[in-house]
């Protein structure tokens, strides 16, 4: 039997990545305000995880729709959504294909990483050409992804950081693995582990090792580029719409603001 993952326990992820979730929103809803056609109320959320950013956008106004590869997730949003009656609709999907999505919205988001799921430039296009299809005219992607602080830290990172609630701790370590990479497919392996501390007890959890792609900010401009789906506005080294993308950043983060051409 395979060991419990930590995507298997969406309220320890809830908790563990709750810490930024203000700031974040708040920078969605600058790039809205900013660079945005008309005002935004739909938004979907393309690998939701615990929905954080849904039920907090859906708190400000939004009408939510998000999905997760994995079930428990969209199970978590959905109940959690419903307890606090939000506008939120959480359900099972693959970002390499989005076969399950429907309609059009106004925002789309993939954040934390998620983008790097997408190994092969041919995933990557053929993501942002789906993307834009279910994005109304003028409609804004926004993207995060790690990019490596020094060339000799690629796939050789770990960070860690720890949230409570209740009586309820959550340590996180994200580990890059060295041992994995591939240097022709630009891949490598990472995993998320969970040190949990509640009711007195501590419970470790550790995520499968999963293979990831190392994306660098030209390489990203032509992919974008060659999809011609999108129009690039806006990059940025954190989610301050004031802190553009820059050779002097030491952010470990690249986020882009993209706009579906017409």
């Amino acid at each position: 039997m395979a060991a419990p993952s930590v995507y298997q326990f969406p309220r320890y992820y809830a908790i563990g990545y709750r810490w930024n979730t203000k700031a974040e929103c708040d920078f969605l809803q600058e790039c809205v305000a900013t660079y945005a056609t008309t005002a935004a109320k739909t938004v979907l959320d393309i690998g939701c995880g615990a929905g954080r950013h849904l039920l907090e956008l859906a708190r400000r106004g939004y009408a939510g729709t998000g999905f997760d590869l994995r079930s428990e997730m969209a199970a978590y949003v959905n109940e959690e959504a419903s307890k606090a009656h939000l506008p939120v609709t959480a359900f099972v999907d693959d970002m390499r294909a989005m076969s399950a999505v429907q309609g059009t919205f106004d925002l789309a988001v993939c954040l934390m990483d998620t983008f790097r799921y997408l190994l092969t430039n041919e995933q990557i296009i053929s993501h942002l050409k789906a993307v834009a299809g279910h994005l109304k005219p003028g409609g804004l992607y926004v993207t995060d992804f790690w990019i490596p602080t020094r060339w000799d830290h690629v796939a050789n990172e770990m960070y860690q950081w720890e949230q409570r609630d209740g009586e309820t701790t959550v340590r996180v370590f994200y580990v890059q693995h060295p041992d994995s990479v591939d240097p022709v497919s630009q891949t490598f392996e990472d995993e998320l582990v969970f040190a949990v501390e509640e009711a007195g007890h501590s419970t470790e959890i550790h995520g499968e090792r999963t293979r990831t792609r190392l994306i660098m900010p030209q390489e990203f401009r032509a992919l974008v580029e060659v999809s011609a789906a999108f129009d690039i506005v806006g990059t940025f080294a954190d989610f301050d719409i004031e802190q553009p993308l820059a050779s002097s950043c030491t952010s470990w983060r690249m986020i882009t603001v993209l706009t579906r051409r017409a």
